[in-house]
């Protein structure tokens, strides 16, 4: 083994200019893996320290490879791990490292529980305190408490200094207004003869004037049928920057429209909101074999659900159900 040594020291002796990647030729048979770590580290002259838990044999046959390349097969073949600051290459285990890990966070978990704790009031301007603070509880420590204060959409906190500072950061992100849009609608009857008198006009316009947040676009192109003096018009779809329009005009005093309703919703972003216009309908139901009946109630009603998508620069998408 001895002759093995010599031959490897004699083979890492620089042998290239130094403004070319270092290459090493290693022949080694059953050699500790301390001692050619060791070979390589005086090849690029570099300070080695190694962890006591490194220890086994290796054996290597290789023939003008890249210095790095050699010192990662080396490590790779061996189980361990490298770490260079400046001219020190450091070389440990992996069960080292993860101790090692493990063994910081535990003083790090013992200090932050010998700090002294402080009382702390966060009060929410939007967001709800009691859906916060289950999402805030992650961030408090072994020691920490939070308590809702419904009353005044309050957060009470108890916990040392650095995790009140952490959970004060992150409530002030989380704490942001949310877009609101106001809805206006029309929910009308109308048979299919009175449908076709009435007239249905497709047209695209521009969508360059789209409505803006809390506001309702208003269409102003004339109706189909010439003696209408009213009109209902809503967007119901977008295709390339274009808005694709149905316009229905009807004369109610005609009796060619009913209109049911005309909700205005306020709806808040991504928040679905809902309309129903009906009442319930009472019905028979026979049961058992003695057909006695009872009344239950169903209801008739017409409704229509939305949710809205607040966009950037005044603009929203809609989804309807």
């Amino acid at each position: 083994m001895k002759q093995w040594i010599a031959a490897l020291l004699l083979m890492l002796i620089p042998g290239v200019q130094a403004a070319k990647p270092q290459k090493v030729t290693l022949m080694v048979d059953d050699v500790p893996v301390a001692q050619v770590l060791q070979a390589l580290a005086e090849q690029e002259k570099l300070n080695l320290v190694v962890s006591p838990d490194v220890s086994g044999t290796v054996s290597l046959h290789l023939t003008d490879v890249p210095w790095k390349q050699a010192l990662q097969t080396v490590v790779k073949s061996a189980g361990l791990i490298t770490r260079q600051e400046g001219n020190i290459l450091s070389v440990h285990s992996i069960a080292w490292q993860n101790d090692n890990i493990a063994r910081q966070e535990a003083e790090q978990a013992r200090a932050q529980a010998n700090l002294p704790l402080e009382n702390r009031n966060i009060t929410l301007q939007y967001a709800d305190a009691g859906e916060l603070a289950k999402a805030g509880e992650k961030l408090l420590s072994a020691k920490g408490s939070m308590t809702v204060d419904k009353r005044t959409n309050r957060l009470l906190l108890r916990d040392n200094k650095t995790a009140l500072s952490a959970l004060e950061q992150w409530v002030a992100q989380m704490d942001l207004p949310v877009g609101q849009v106001e809805l206006s609608a029309h929910i009308v009857t109308i048979n299919e003869k009175s449908l076709r008198e009435l007239g249905v006009k497709w047209t695209l316009a521009d969508a360059q004037q789209a409505g803006g947040v809390g506001q309702v676009t208003t269409l102003g192109s004339d109706l189909s049928v010439a003696t209408a003096t009213t009109h209902v018009g809503f967007n119901i779809g977008r295709i390339n920057g274009r808005l694709l329009d149905l316009e229905l005009s009807a004369l109610e005093q005609k009796q060619q429209l009913d209109i049911i309703a005309s909700p205005r919703l306020l709806a808040s972003h991504l928040q679905p909101a809902s309309i129903k216009q009906g009442s319930e309908i009472p019905y028979q139901v026979s049961s058992g074999e003695s057909g006695a009946t009872s009344v239950e109630f169903k209801e008739a009603v017409l409704g229509m659900e939305v949710t809205p998508t607040v966009l950037q620069k005044g603009r929203i998408r809609l989804k309807l159900h």
